[in-house]
């Protein structure tokens, strides 16, 4: 007896929106994250998607609302990445172990997104409506509950937050998103679990050095 072919399913009109905003959102943080905002255009996301013209249109209404559909997304990854790990961190009760964590799970996020660093490098570095709305919509609230955590912890002031924060945000973030020349320079694949992990200690060892140090 001939085995019976298996149809595939077809999918409602409303999954079928899903996907293929899905697609774009997906291919809008590439383009965005490693060309810029004014690079790209509605035309080239649709292409590199391989959806019909009109649908970045459609689903979002423009390219500024993809974007911010693009780039909301990328930073609520983070966010539920936090969170799920957040549950974790309630039970550290060591003020070196919560920041430890903190900065652990950063840097291995990273390694995985490499293309929320791109983009935060690529809208911080003008004044646009653009990194205004990632700091009032995300980026600050996010800073604001490290910030009283680290002051708390490390015994910080307003001050030297901004460059703990830096450090970690450049030094936790940038050797993922170089992947490509660290290839090139060193043989390298910097996504490797032996990398990322050695990485993780290393910063986390640099940015805990002011609350290990002898008091002066």
């Amino acid at each position: 007896m001939a085995a019976t072919k298996k149809v595939p399913r077809k999918r409602r009109p409303q999954e079928r929106a899903e996907v293929t905003k899905r697609t774009l959102i997906t291919v809008a943080l590439k383009e965005f994250s490693e060309r810029g905002y004014d690079a790209v255009t509605v035309r080239d996301i649709e292409t590199l998607a391989g959806v019909q013209r009109n649908l970045v249109r459609y689903h979002f209404g423009s390219k500024e609302e993809l974007w911010k559909a693009a780039a909301g997304f990328n930073i609520e990854q983070l966010q539920k990445f936090t969170e799920r790990r957040g549950e974790m961190m309630r039970d550290i009760e060591s003020k070196h172990g919560r920041i430890s964590y903190i900065i652990r799970s950063f840097v291995r996020f990273c390694a995985k997104h490499p293309e929320l660093n791109s983009l935060l490098l690529e809208e911080g570095t003008q004044d646009s409506w653009r990194i205004e709305w990632l700091v009032q919509n995300h980026v600050k609230r996010a800073m604001l509950g490290l910030r009283e955590l680290v002051k708390s912890d490390l015994g910080l002031s307003d001050e030297e937050f901004i460059n703990w924060y830096y450090i970690m945000i450049g030094g936790g973030a940038m050797i993922f998103s170089v992947a490509p020349e660290a290839k090139l320079m060193f043989g390298t694949d910097t996504k490797s679990s032996k990398v990322v992990d050695r990485h993780a200690d290393m910063l986390t060892a640099m940015l805990m050095m002011k609350m290990q140090a002898p008091p002066n």
